[in-house]
């Protein structure tokens, strides 16, 4: 059936028609609740009985409207009219990419950017577990503002299931079963050719052919025959793309031509790696006075000969397999190959990965991942295969691999901070048994060359210590430290080297076997991953400047550091193998941070930024004060408020762990370098700095309810940890707690405060005189404080299990728990840091983040 202008179908008025084609007609309408025009595509009714075609419409339907994504169209709405199924979406003004080809070329500046936003779109529908199967320039939009979007799920493959769907193109066939060919032909990957069951990788070669005709004006595989173009795709390599364009540049040649691999495991294995290399195209290049390598990134379109006149440092595509970079020397008109790295993406899933290592055969490889918010596990795998293998370890960690086969694993896993845990140390064979156990309390954990003896990192009375052998103890210290590595002659161990707890800013460190430590890197302000060259001449580690991604770097012995290489995304180093392979991860960090303000019936997302912590909630439950580190934060972090409305939120200045004063006038936060204590006015007003009166270090503070005075856990030289608290304007500190106590949660009337010993257990201790501890009844080791209640009365506690955040009130007289709420994250992928959580009072109103890290394992070969 066709619908006339002005006719209406539910809500929506039809306005005038738009085209047809085999999956029905669409309608320019507009939505009478919404006010807005909209685009509704109706199933003729001639085929609306057809069972196979309402099945694809469905399908469509439901494969588009489980993405939310700039580059996809999206789905408003679905339903029946007569009979006939209709979806409704926005509508587009502009035109499709056949139309956009079919006017002339376009330049390769512009096709670049058309592919990197057709590969973002792809990304999203994968990451759901859709596979288009039929991308062609005829399902791609080109709106008026230059954004493309995806067009016609109708072919989508829902991952898991057997269910096979083609479409009426006259080039197509529908079909159930594997075996018969699906897909537009010119645009089919071979194995759709074929009529094998397909993966996501078969839209990476569609979308290759789409990226050649963008860049050579003509199809990658047209023939005179439909039989001719599909033998083609099957047996022949398109054209060379510099015969249409020569100014391509080699980088731009060898992504296209990765991409039209015949056989999907030669292709990019993910559309994340692809949108990696074609962002680097678009990288800008870097130049130096030196000819010395000092950076990987890729050339997009090459300066020519003449137009050099200085030289170009040598630049490479992150995660492509490219036969060359570009070197130019000053005054030359002449360029020079050498080889480039290799990268094999090993893991595919979700979530993160802990510890990565080589086994003593250089070939197989051991890591442990936490995948879609399951438990750590223990896998193995080997270059070239795309799947790994579970060793049956659940709850563990994969520490090191001896050089004869056995592995130290971390057992009975406890979050510290960061990406540390503490557990049992236990060793068991590669090839299987029983864990035995060794050691309590220890976070990581490596091999000496022999495979004898171990290095360890325990965590005892509150303090960190690497013991190398177990129980020789060469370096201590009050912050942690992470990543001990054992040289290849078992003279030295390498580190890193934190001076705050689960603050990852720290430096490089190397300490030989009498306990004498030197420092070999400058400070980074974040520190992951540290390995030996092969030869032991250099240390290896992955670190970032406030305003740069995690690169990777090796350096001296001596001290002096080399930029390995950075590209557009952080980078955490696993291992090096002796032939020189490396195993290292790109990762995402992400924190969310979601609301529900008092007086309201739903939560608000209230995330801003990419990276932060969530400090303080005022007591009207309006107001929130979070810390961000990411990227641009410096050295100090930054102070920002926000609100729970949903507004934006405001950067205050420099410092982190922001609380905010009852009046709610102003933010007191922490810098580090130097530390101190600073007030940020939340309005307009200039930064005011406590005197320090002899404290060293601080670590966290709270405001006291007159607003005049402020709790604080800092430490004098010589001293430990301890509770203090202090007149802003005037007067030095006061002791209130002993050494080694820490905490700055105080009751509503500022005459208590929750503190915890270094045994981990919670006391009342009073503000005001010297009165014994009140132990807390009812509170578990597995609880966490988020405040007092507003009578004083009682203690919110929140704990995290099984991916579940449970909010209780406990009753100090009573010991009493009264469960108040229980949240669920929708996704868990990646999360690994418990959420936290702050209520108001009253307890109706509360902000909460969740933070994750979503990491994706690789092996490099050529790095140097």
């Amino acid at each position: 059936m066709s619908l006339s202008p002005n006719s209406t179908l539910a809500h929506y008025t039809i306005i005038s028609k738009i085209g047809a084609g085999g999956m029905g007609e669409v309608y320019r309408a507009r939505d009478t609740r919404l006010d807005r025009e909209v685009a509704i595509k109706l199933l003729p009714t001639e085929v609306s009985s057809d069972s196979d075609r309402l099945l694809r419409f469905e399908q469509e339907a439901r494969a588009t409207s489980a993405l939310n994504h700039p580059n996809i169209l999206t789905v408003y709405d679905i339903g029946s009219h007569n009979g006939s199924p209709y979806i409704v979406t926005e509508l587009l003004e502009g035109e499709e990419l056949r139309e956009r080809l079919d006017a002339g070329q376009i330049s390769i500046r512009k096709a670049i950017d058309y592919a990197q936003q057709i590969v973002n779109g792809l990304s999203a529908a994968h990451e759901k577990g859709i596979i288009h199967r039929d991308l062609k320039p005829e399902n791609l939009f080109i709106t008026n503002d230059d954004r493309v979007k995806i067009l016609d799920f109708g072919l989508a493959k829902l991952r898991g299931t057997n269910e096979l769907l083609g479409s009426e193109d006259a080039t197509r066939q529908a079909i159930t079963n594997p075996g018969v060919v699906m897909g537009t032909v010119g645009y089919m990957s071979p194995e759709q050719v074929r009529g094998q069951v397909t993966d996501h990788r078969a839209d990476i070669f569609s979308f290759g052919s789409v990226l050649h005709e963008m860049i050579t004006g003509r199809r990658a595989f047209r023939r005179e025959t439909m039989a001719e173009t599909m033998s083609a795709i099957l047996k022949e390599e398109p054209e060379e793309l510099t015969q249409s364009n020569p100014s391509v540049s080699p980088a731009l040649d060898r992504i296209v031509r990765r991409c039209l691999e015949k056989k999907p495991e030669r292709r990019f294995q993910s559309t994340s790696d692809l949108g990696f290399a074609l962002e680097s195209l678009s990288a800008p290049s870097s130049s130096s006075g030196s000819s010395t390598m000092t950076t990987h990134e890729v050339a997009t379109e090459p300066e020519s000969p003449k137009s050099i006149r200085r030289p170009l440092l040598y630049v490479l595509g992150f995660f492509l397999l490219i036969g060359g970079i570009v070197a130019g020397m000053l005054g030359s008109s002449f360029f020079r190959q050498t080889s480039l790295p290799n990268y094999e993406q090993l893991t595919f899933r979700r979530g993160l990965v802990y510890h990565a290592r080589f086994a003593p055969d250089g070939q197989t490889l051991v890591y442990s991942g936490a995948w879609n918010g399951n438990p750590s596990e223990i896998f193995s795998t080997r270059a070239g295969l795309f799947e790994s293998r579970s060793l049956g370890l659940t709850n563990a960690d994969v520490l090191a691999i001896s050089s004869t086969g056995e592995m130290a694993v971390l057992l009975k896993r406890q979050f510290m901070g960061q990406l540390i845990h503490k557990g049992t140390l236990a060793r068991v064979p590669m090839i299987g048994g029983t864990p035995r156990e060794v050691l309590e309390d220890v976070q990581e954990a490596d091999w000496s060359p022999d495979g004898k003896d171990l290095a360890v990192v325990r965590y005892v009375d509150g303090r960190n210590r690497l013991e190398y052998p177990i129980g020789k103890v060469l370096y201590e210290t009050a912050g942690y430290i992470s990543y001990p590595r054992i040289s290849p002659k078992g003279d030295r161990v390498a580190f890193m080297d934190h001076a705050l707890q689960w603050d990852n800013r720290g430096r490089v460190a190397v300490v030989d076997l009498a306990g004498n430590k030197t420092f070999i890197s400058e400070e980074y302000a974040s520190e992951e991953g540290v390995a030996w060259s092969p030869t032991g001449d250099e240390v290896w580690f992955a670190a970032s400047t406030s305003n740069e991604p995690n690169s990777l770097y090796a350096a001296t012995l001596s001290g002096k550091t080399r930029l390995v290489l950075r590209v557009p995304a952080d980078l955490l180093l696993h291992d090096i193998a002796r032939d020189g392979h490396v195993l290292l991860t790109r990762f995402k960090q992400s924190t969310d941070v979601i609301g529900l303000a008092p007086g309201e019936a739903t939560e608000r997302d209230l995330s801003w930024l990419d990276l932060g912590g969530l400090n303080d909630l005022s007591g009207d439950g309006k107001k929130f004060v979070f810390s961000y580190w990411g990227q641009g934060s410096g050295t100090n972090y930054s102070t920002y408020l926000g609100k729970t409305d949903g507004s934006p939120a405001v950067r205050l200045g420099d410092g982190g762990r922001g609380k905010l004063s009852p009046d709610g006038k102003w933010v007191l936060a922490l810098l580090s370098q130097p530390s101190q204590i600073v007030f940020l006015p939340a309005a307009a007003g200039e930064i005011r700095r406590m005197e320090q009166h002899g404290i060293e270090q601080y670590n966290e503070a709270a405001w006291l309810p007159d607003g005049k005075q402020i709790v604080f856990l800092g430490r004098e030289s010589g001293h430990l940890d301890r509770c203090y608290v202090q007149t802003i304007d005037s007067g030095g500190p006061r002791p209130i707690t002993p050494e080694g106590v820490a905490g700055t949660t105080v009751s509503p009337d500022g005459k208590l405060l929750v503190a915890f010993d270094q045994n981990g257990q919670a006391a009342i201790y009073s503000i005001e005189t010297d009165d014994k501890p009140r132990p807390i009844p009812g509170l578990s080791n597995t609880d966490a404080i988020s405040g007092w209640s507003g009578d004083g009365q009682s203690l919110y506690v929140y704990s995290w299990r099984e991916m579940s955040l449970k909010v209780s009130r406990l009753n100090l007289a009573t010991g009493r728990k009264e469960l108040l709420k229980e949240v669920t994250p929708a996704d868990r992928a990646g999360i690994f840091y418990p959420p936290s959580i702050i209520l108001t009072p009253d307890g109706k109103g509360y902000v909460y983040s969740v933070r994750r890290y979503l990491m994706e394992l690789f092996l490099v070969d050529g790095l140097k």
